[in-house]
């Protein structure tokens, strides 16, 4: 017998029991092997049963109970074997009572029992016997039992053997074997009555997912047409749609064992699995959305995009799948995924159905309550498990399919059932393992980050729902809008979500201060020069017009931009709180620009109004001059906060609030005018200074010192603010679309969902 200490889990294995806890140490390994070694040596000498008592450890309790439950295996499967007298449990306990101390017979013996007296005298065990038989075990045992459906060994491999290709069972003929399940098997077969072909699935007539099924109408699900039972047979013939191009399982292990991975591990695939079927071309059929020239991070993304569609259907019909997993998910010919094998889904709408009914899955993609609810000594119950358990499991089939390797070092556990159980749980409480490569790419990134946040072992820290999973992975889709959400928690970005006040006011307002210097020098030179008498007295006015001004600004900014502050500061994720926020961040540019404007053209009027009223008379050109000169720098100044503050709003805050909040039709619709009017911001940058360049050169003497000084400056800022400016206006104008895009992705993702 092998030693039991390291049990290997593949994905769809259910445990095989030890007795191993929490305290069982090396030495206690090495006490086993030696008594065990020893035991079946004499039971091999004999050829019948040595007495245990003779090869039990004369120690401790502890250490001599764990012996004991393991040659008490080992003595089973040997009397069972060699066609002797057998025992059953009962005999060695009223033998050994220490047995069953102290909280009754081990199920794990109760679990071995079952098994040899099955497999080996080929008796048939009923579950609810042994709960008769240990009535103080019974929900230990029924929870033990009920995940070994999942044992592929049993009922799918037996039909297997029992049912090839070229065979007929009822109105069915049998072309080619399609794979082999815990429930059953499935075969690519033709409807004789209907000449079509379809998928059979050849399982136990029992279970309800069938009518799970009938209830399931989405693109992304495979879709059932109907049943038959044969009670005769104790089977069940269910038949749906045929998906020719095999299995997710299948891309994955081609994934492995290449190092550059692309889309066309995809197309490779569908390709061999069609030609095995033998009934279809892969040569004509491209797939869909340029699938097969993605990378693999897109490639993942998309994929996980239409299981996530497919899950929250599912979920909206009161659907729990519990079994999400590769080898679960079909492609088409088109390379579209869809979500199969509902035979351990729970649904609520199916009468008699419960979430008990047909509980188990794939131990290595469960989520820790699930984990916990298979475990007989923790209290979670399998009907406690919601969406957010799919959600855990789909971002396990994610990491593998994007790294080749699943998220958790569990492919070997060690302990007995329930230490095994909780050392997964465990495991997936202690977070993910270390990603196999660096992320690089903004789509990577973007699909790491989703990937953690489905693998959360706390359920409110995951997507609330899989919709939300199947947007954030429709943006991945968008590189650019992937980048700029992962780009707006980093460098100045993440600062300016830090202090979006200050960052708001800076973007706004400090253009206006550097072009007032500008005014007060250019306007002062020629007081200085022309009318020297009011010159201190046009001083104290810069001063106090600007102080006022400028005050004026920052209130009515800092009381425009508040909902947004608050939102981001707060954290916020009322509805009507985020869309306040989202439609205000969207203003914010147009906002600063008016007011700039509107600021600059009255203190453009109140410098010669003040004076005709202090010195009570001021000539006409200081009207015009005053006036057309203010007025030129707030166009200017107005130029530049606009794409500041639209740069902050693009690149910091909606990002921010768009991964609380997705953008709604109204939303899209003023990003589009804030892309129409970045454009006549643009010409204000650009033309601005260079009419005040043509006014100047027509009006006044350009060997004038002053005019000469303001000729070199409007060439600069109109030079150096255009570029600048212009490469602004391009950025925002790529990420406007960007954005529109991914709004259309994920409405057609939720048009779809709504549509099915």
């Amino acid at each position: 017998m092998s030693n039991p200490k390291k049990i290997p889990l593949n994905s769809d294995d259910t445990l095989q029991q030890s007795s191993f806890n929490s305290e069982t140490t090396d030495a206690d390994w090495e006490i086993l092997a030696q008594h065990l070694e020893e035991f079946l040596a004499q039971w091999d000498a004999l050829g019948y049963g040595p007495h245990i008592a003779d090869h039990l450890p004369q120690s401790d309790a502890r250490q001599r109970r764990f012996v004991l439950i393991e040659l008490i295996k080992a003595d089973l499967e040997y009397r069972h074997g060699s066609g002797g007298p057998a025992l059953v449990l009962e005999d060695y306990l009223a033998e050994y009572p220490e047995l069953g101390v102290p909280d009754g017979m081990p199920v794990e013996l109760i679990h071995e029992e079952y098994h040899i007296r099955s497999n080996s005298s080929g008796e048939t065990i009923d579950v609810q016997q042994c709960i008769a038989r240990f009535p103080d075990k019974a929900e230990e045992i029924a929870r033990v039992f009920q995940l070994e459906q999942t044992d592929t060994s049993r009922t799918g491999a037996s039909l297997a053997e029992t049912y090839k290709p070229g065979d007929h069972i009822d109105d069915f003929y049998l072309m080619s074997a399609l794979g082999t399940g815990a429930f059953g098997s499935v075969f690519l077969a033709r409807q004789e009555s209907m000449q079509r072909t379809v998928a059979l699935k050849v399982s136990r007539d029992k279970g309800t997912e069938a009518q799970t099924l009938a209830q399931l109408d989405h693109p992304n699900i495979v879709r059932v047409y109907d049943q038959t039972r044969l009670p005769e047979q104790d089977l069940r013939l269910l038949y749906m749609q045929f998906a020719a191009g095999g299995t997710l399982q299948s891309v994955v292990k081609a994934s492995q064992a290449v190092q550059h991975k692309t889309g066309q591990i995809v197309k490779h695939c569908i390709a061999d699995a069609m030609s095995q079927t033998g009934i279809l071309s892969a040569q004509n059929i491209p797939l869909k959305n340029g699938l097969s020239n993605k990378s693999w991070a897109e490639v993942t993304c998309q994929l996980g995009m239409e299981l996530a569609q497919a899950l929250h259907y599912a979920h909206g019909q009161n659907i729990l799948h519990r079994d999400v997993k590769p080898a679960n998910v079909l492609l088409d010919a088109n390379g579209t995924a869809k979500l199969a094998d509902f035979n351990i889904s729970f649904s609520s709408e199916v009468q008699g159905d419960s979430a008990e009914a047909s509980f188990g899955g794939s131990l290595a993609y469960m989520s820790p309550e699930q984990l916990d609810a298979c475990n007989p000594q923790r209290a979670t119950k399998p009907a406690e498990l919601d969406a957010r358990s799919d959600i855990f499991s789909l971002g396990v089939v994610l990491w593998e399919l994007m790294y080749g390797t699943r998220p958790f070092a569990d492919e070997t556990v060690v302990g007995n059932w329930t230490e095994t159980l909780a050392g997964m749980a465990e495991l997936r409480a202690t977070n993910t393992s270390p990603t196999p490569c660096v992320a690089r790419t903004a789509a990577e990134k973007g699909l790491l980050a989703i990937m953690r946040r489905c693998l959360k072992p706390n359920p409110d820290d995951r997507y609330a729902n899989a919709n939300e999973l199947a947007r954030d992975l429709g943006l991945c889709l968008q590189p650019r809008v992937a980048q700029l959400v992962h780009e707006s928690q980093t460098g100045w970005r993440k600062v300016a979500l830090g202090w979006p006040l200050i960052a708001f006011l800076i973007a706004a307002i400090s253009p206006h201060a550097v072009a007032a210097v500008f005014n007060h020098f250019y306007n002062d030179q020629a007081i200085k020069a022309q009318w020297p008498a009011v010159q201190e007295l046009f001083f104290r006015m810069v001063i106090v017009i600007n102080a006022l001004a400028f005050a004026i600004g920052f209130a009515f900014c800092i009381g425009y931009v508040q909902p947004v502050v608050k939102a981001l500061n707060r954290g916020e994720t009322a509805a009507d709180v985020l869309s306040l926020a989202k439609t205000r961040s969207f203003q914010l540019s147009r906002f600063v620009t008016i007011l700039g404007i509107v600021e600059w053209l009255i203190a453009g009027i109140a410098y010669p109004v003040i004076l005709r009223l202090i010195t009570g008379e001021v000539e006409g050109k200081w009207y015009i001059r005053f006036v057309g000169s203010l007025l030129l720098c707030g166009l200017v100044a107005a130029a530049y906060p606009f794409f500041m503050t639209a740069t902050l709003t693009i690149r910091a805050y909606l990002p921010a609030l768009l991964r609380r909040d997705w953008l709604t039709s109204g939303d899209v619709r003023r990003l589009r005018q804030l892309s129409a009017q970045s454009s006549t911001s643009l010409y204000l940058a650009g033309g601005v200074p260079t009419v005040g360049i043509l006014i100047l050169l027509s009006a006044q003497d350009a060997t004038d010192p002053l005019t000469a000084f303001t000729l070199r400056v409007l060439c600069v800022l109109g030079v150096v603010g255009f570029a600048v400016v212009l490469s602004l206006a391009k950025s925002l104008q790529r990420d406007s679309e960007a954005l529109q895009e991914a709004y259309r992705i994920v409405s057609e993702t939720n048009e779809s969902d709504a549509s099915w």
